[in-house]
Order: structure tokens, then C-alpha cells, then sequence
């Protein structure tokens, strides 16, 4: 018996006639009648009967029928496992993040994710989070990080991968600035601020000052505050703070004086509940799960 004999067997229940399911199969007729008639050597047991002109199944095929169904459903199975284990090696992951998390968080971890799995093809998105979250509902997407500050698409599952926190950034090479200088828009006022221009967690800080330059590149904002006086509100998780660390900036906590605005927040991995995962996706969300507990320790 063979998956072949079985498929005709349920398109002759479909169609009652051979010349049908040889069309459906893409095979000659003979090789249709000859496979009905080997099935039936093979079981020992008449399977069709003609009956005015159409080709019936008898009580034996009838028997026989749901069996044909279940094993040709798992032969589709098995077919599709093997095809993710293809995937997992040679398979490509589509990442949509809001900026921050794009340019600090993912860009380690997908490297360190490709080392395991070198024929993978992974792509990132870096857009506002507006953009992310329409791209995940989509479809066009297979994960998204974003911060927990923003409403979440419907039907989707968000998982904590990464703390981080807003404060301020200086040079390195200005003089001190103390944290009490922020405190009141008043003294917010006496500096000259920087401002990332795109759309971010940061934008409630951001909203605070009057910024005397916008730029559309975290990295660009660090550039013009390292090289001179002026200020900016950065997240901590862009900052490196080794000693030779380029540009040379400092980045301070912001103080906190009510409970409204906290500056601590949740970075979030972000997919579509109830969806089938091939092995590759799992593996990439397994990965960041097990990467995100040390990025938070």
C-alpha cells in the first residue's frame, strides 16, 4: 500500500470517476484504474463498485476510507516537519523594532543569534512604533520589540526582554552638571537641549524643552552633545561606559518627582498569539527569552 493508492481512493469517493482523479493527479487513466485494482489485490477485499456510469465505493471502501484520510494527513505532517527542519537552517526571520531598541538591543543579539545558524537571513525593520505595530498585524512581520509604554495590536502576546531607563546626557568633557538642574522647567530652560526627532518612548521627556536642534539619529544626537554644551534626553541602554567609549558622553538619571512620569521601562518582545511556529521562529524567541534574562540581570 502506498500514499498514491490512498489519494485515489479518496478522489474516487470525491469525483466517481477515474478519468476525474487522473486529471486531479496529473496521471494517465490506465495508471488509475491499475492502482484501484492493485489496492484491492492488496487488501483482498472489493473497494469500488460501478454503478450507472459512476464509480462508488462499497462498505469496504467506506471502511477503509477514513484510515486513507488520517495516513495521507500525516504523510502532510511528516512533509511539513521535514520542511522546517530546512527552514531552521536555511531560513529567514522578518524583526520590526522602534527605534531605540532597534539601534542598542537587537543588533548584538541578532548577531550572536546568526553564529548558531549561518545560512539564516535575517532582516530588521526599524521604523516608528505606529509602523511596527501595523507591520506585525499584517503579517509582515514575525516579531516585534517595542517599548511598554504604547498600546499593543489586538491577538498579540508581549514578553519583557530588557529594562532600560530615560535620564540626560552630557560631554563627557563639559562641566558637571548637577541633577538638581533638572529639576523644574525653569531651570530645564537654562540649557540648550538636542532632540531625537523621531517617535519614541523618549518623547515625554523630550516634550519638556525646547530643543534648539532635532536630529533623526540617536547616534548623531550623542555626536553634537559630546562636542560641545548642550543636553539631551537619551535612553541608558545607548550609552557605553567604557572609559574610551566614542563619542565621549555622560549619561545621568533623571529625577523623578512624581509618579506619573517614571523613567524606568520595559522593553518587549511582541508576536501574534495562536500562530503556528516553524522551528526557526521558536528557536529566535527560545534565544531572546534566554538572551533577555541576562540583558535584564
Amino acid at each position: 500500500m502506498n500514499i498514491l493508492k490512498l489519494r485515489i481512493l479518496m478522489l474516487i469517493d470525491k469525483f466517481h470517476k477515474a478519468t476525474d482523479v487522473a486529471e486531479a493527479l496529473q496521471v494517465k487513466q490506465p495508471t488509475v484504474s491499475f492502482h484501484m485494482k492493485s489496492l484491492e489485490k492488496e487488501m483482498g477485499v472489493s473497494l469500488f463498485s460501478l454503478q450507472q456510469g459512476r464509480i462508488m465505493l462499497t462498505e469496504a471502501g467506506k471502511k477503509l476510507l477514513p484510515y486513507a484520510k488520517q495516513i495521507i494527513s500525516l504523510e502532510q505532517e511528516a512533509r511539513q516537519a521535514v520542511d522546517e527542519l530546512t527552514e531552521e537552517s536555511q531560513g529567514q526571520l522578518h524583526l520590526g523594532a522602534e527605534s531605540i531598541s532597534g539601534t542598542y538591543l537587537l543588533p548584538t543579539l541578532m548577531a550572536k543569534f546568526a553564529e548558531g545558524y549561518p545560512d539564516i537571513r535575517i532582516q530588521l525593520e526599524i521604523q516608528s512604533p505606529d509602523a511596527i505595530r501595523q507591520l506585525l498585524k499584517q503579517g509582515e512581520i514575525d516579531f516585534a520589540f517595542l517599548d511598554d509604554r504604547g498600546s499593543l495590536p489586538e491577538y498579540t502576546v508581549a514578553e519583557p526582554v530588557a529594562s532600560d531607563q530615560v535620564g540626560v546626557i552630557r560631554s563627557a568633557r563639559a562641566p558637571e552638571v548637577k541633577l538638581e538642574e533638572f529639576d523644574g522647567t525653569d531651570m530645564l530652560d537654562k540649557h540648550t537641549w538636542v532632540k531625537y526627532s523621531g517617535s519614541s518612548v523618549v518623547d515625554l521627556y523630550s516634550s519638556l524643552v525646547k530643543p534648539h536642534l532635532e536630529i533623526n539619529s540617536w547616534e548623531a544626537v550623542k555626536q553634537v552633545v559630546s562636542g560641545g554644551e548642550a543636553l539631551a534626553f537619551f535612553p541608558a541602554s545607548g550609552i557605553d561606559n567604557h572609559e574610551n567609549a566614542v563619542p565621549p558622553v555622560e549619561w545621568l538619571p533623571y529625577p523623578e518627582a512624581d509618579n506619573k512620569r517614571s523613567s524606568h521601562y520595559q522593553i518587549n518582545i511582541v508576536y501574534q498569539q495562536d500562530t503556528h511556529m516553524n522551528l526557526m521562529q521558536q528557536a529566535f524567541l527560545d534565544f531572546i527569552r534566554r538572551e533577555g534574562l541576562e540583558i535584564k540581570s
